[in-house]
This record gives C-alpha cells, sequence and structure tokens, in this order.
C-alpha cells in the first residue's frame, strides 16, 4: 500500500502535539509544565525519523523500509542522548536534576499511557513494572523518593477520561 509521505507528516504532527499536552498533563499533577519538551523533534532528520516509525507503530500494516528503520534508530539513540529528558543523556542518573527527573517521569508516564490504552501494545508492561527494569541503575535515595512518590502521585490522581481526550484526534486519525 502506498502511503503519501504528507499523510505520514500530518500524523507525525498531531502525534508528537499530543504526546507533548500528555507529558504536560502528567507535570502538571505534579506542579510543573515543560512547554519546550521534544522541541527537537520538529526539526530535520529528527522530525523523519520519528515520522516513520511513529506512523508505524499506529498503522501495524506498514512495515518500514530498512533505510526508514536506520533513520529512526539513528535519531532516537541521538535524541535520547542530547534530551536532557532522557536518562542516556546522563553519565549517570545520579546526576539528574530534580526537575528533569520528573519531566522524565512525566515523559515515562505519558508514553506508558500511550502504549497501554491508545496503541494498546500487548508487549508492554505497566509503568512501574517497567520501572523495575531500570531500578537497578544507581539512583539515589532521594530520587528514588521522588520516582515513588510521583508514581503514587500518577495512580491517585490521573484522570483517565482526561488523558483520553488528549489522545482523542490521534484516535481519529487511525
Amino acid at each position: 500500500m502506498k502511503i503519501d509521505v504528507n499523510d505520514i507528516f500530518d500524523f507525525y504532527e498531531l502525534r508528537i502535539k499530543c504526546h507533548i499536552e500528555s507529558v504536560n498533563y502528567f507535570a502538571s499533577l505534579l506542579g510543573y509544565h515543560f512547554p519546550e519538551h521534544d522541541s527537537d523533534k520538529v526539526h530535520e532528520p529528527t522530525r523523519t525519523g520519528y515520522a516513520y516509525i511513529f506512523y508505524s507503530d499506529y498503522h501495524k500494516d506498514i512495515h518500514l523500509k530498512p533505510e526508514h528503520r536506520e533513520l529512526c534508530n539513528m535519531v532516537h539513540d541521538d535524541h535520547h542522548k542530547h534530551a536532557e529528558h532522557h536518562i542516556e543523556h546522563y553519565k549517570s542518573v545520579s546526576e539528574i536534576p530534580d526537575i528533569r527527573l520528573y519531566e522524565i517521569l512525566s515523559d515515562w508516564a505519558s508514553a506508558d499511557f500511550e502504549q497501554q490504552e491508545i496503541i494498546k501494545d500487548e508487549t508492554a508492561v505497566p509503568l512501574r513494572e517497567w520501572f523495575k527494569n531500570v531500578s537497578s541503575l544507581p539512583w539515589t535515595e532521594h530520587q528514588l523518593d521522588i520516582i515513588n512518590r510521583t508514581f503514587d502521585i500518577f495512580e491517585k490522581k490521573t484522570d483517565h477520561a482526561q488523558i483520553s481526550a488528549i489522545w482523542e484526534p490521534v484516535l481519529k486519525k487511525i
């Protein structure tokens, strides 16, 4: 099936807008707002790499060409290495400032909601369970306290209908 590249980019722009709004929904539960979140994803080649991978995440019948997958892997690794809201940006997670940790956690919560509720990825594991995979990293006690308190806040205060409404425009496009 031939897909118009403009459809891929239009979908990407909608999806990234919803993701950023979702990140900021979770951040607001903590009293924060990160308007600059993922601002690098509007620039090339990051935009193209992520556009193809997100489109294929939502359209399972689409199979990426090897060059698109390679581009996505490259921009994904680059984004994670350079964006302060990814643990890969730091030599050690113990170096992550609290404000970035709150953004990281909000990003994780947004990604978790998208995988669990929007994409309905059967291989995705819930956030707390997923965290066990990175919990062996050298987090400080202070950071672990922030992480656990934040997860508690997300579990208690997340309004499922409100966060679903953020993602509604994406659901209408698939």
